[in-house]
């Protein structure tokens, strides 16, 4: 079939329309917020935003791939199966004749020649094409081949080594100390104190509870560290993205979302909405946020400190393949709905 610009611009407007009525749905019922998040954990490599369309496609998928890469994989997707639309960013070089981008495809064969020849100035940019993912369910994988391919996550047991991990880790990569005190107040369990960049927490709780509540601070250590001057955010929108990244962290980890984190982060996201200037775009911005704070988190655990766990549990979600490796020299661009990504 042959491609259709026309429709493909259609399709991508009616993704975007999607991810739209997701963040107002949100907006109307942020309880569900909670679901999306804890689903947004399966897709360890995808954008916050091609998560949100899979969520909105098939909520109940559990490991994305392309048809090519489950055939690479020695597996076939089921006939009649369909797939889910997500959005792909491709890497098209312009060059630059008269003053005007010409795309490379459409240069002269003397233009090609002058730009191999570095004679002409090029520059790269970014665009997104339309893709088809499917959910390893729908593939004739056996269901004991699963572990093989995504992350089983945790056991209780291993709390303690991960608070001790997400430790390390904060004072290794973001250089925060994390401090255990006695607070005066048994209500107080933590706080990020950006002056000094360290976490203070109380040392009265179990494991599972200072790993519970060392996701929500390191959030925080991340996020919100230092604002660009030019960025105001208000206390429920920073709240709700340390608690939507919290949220993300414990059911990687194995915890049990606290009815009270649970609550907290539907106020923060109530109060947040009530500001007439959020806009939809600015949920998924927020969420956006979130998704690259925990996705810094998980990769450090993963690829770094996890062989560090007893039993040591194999991650292979890096195989999902959903975005080239963007060469060094490329920008990435500030990633708003115009984007979708």
């Amino acid at each position: 079939m042959a491609y259709d610009p026309a429709k493909s611009e259609q399709t991508k407007e009616e993704m975007k329309q999607k991810v739209i009525e997701l963040a107002k749905n949100f907006k109307d019922n942020p309880q569900n917020m909670i679901e999306y998040l804890q689903f947004s954990t399966r897709f360890y490599n995808y954008s916050s935003r091609n998560t949100m369309l899979i969520y909105q496609q098939n909520p109940g998928a559990m490991f994305c791939n392309s048809y090519k890469a489950y055939q690479d994989m020695g597996y076939s997707v089921k006939r009649g199966e369909h797939g889910m639309k997500i959005l792909v960013p491709t890497i098209k070089t312009y060059l630059n004749i008269d003053g005007s981008p010409i795309p490379l495809s459409k240069a002269t064969k003397e233009q090609k020649e002058a730009y191999k020849l570095h004679r002409i100035e090029a520059e790269q940019r970014i665009h997104f094409k339309v893709g088809t993912v499917f959910d390893i369910a729908q593939t004739n994988c056996p269901k004991e081949d699963y572990p093989k391919y995504f992350d089983l996550g945790y056991t209780s047991e291993q709390h303690k080594q991960l608070y001790e991990l997400m430790k390390t880790y904060c004072g290794k990569e973001l250089n925060c100390k994390v401090h255990e005190n006695q607070f005066n107040s048994v209500s107080l369990r933590g706080f990020f104190d950006p002056a000094s960049n360290s976490i203070s927490l109380s040392g009265m709780f179990d494991d599972s509870t200072k790993l519970s509540v060392l996701t929500h601070e390191t959030a925080h250590a991340i996020l919100h560290k230092e604002l660009d001057k030019t960025q105001i955010k208000s206390e429920a929108q920073m709240e709700f993205e340390a608690d939507a990244t919290s949220v993300m962290l414990q059911s990687y980890f194995g915890l049990q979302i606290p009815e009270s984190r649970q609550r907290h982060l539907a106020d923060q996201y109530k109060t947040m909405c009530a500001d007439k200037s959020i806009s939809s775009a600015d949920i998924t911005k927020s969420l956006d946020h979130s998704h690259r704070a925990y996705k810094s988190v998980a990769d450090n655990i993963n690829n770094s400190l996890k062989p560090e766990l007893t039993p040591s549990i194999k991650n292979v979600q890096a195989a999902q393949v959903t975005q080239p490796i963007l060469p060094n020299q490329i920008a990435m661009p500030d990633m708003g709905m115009a984007m979708m990504m």
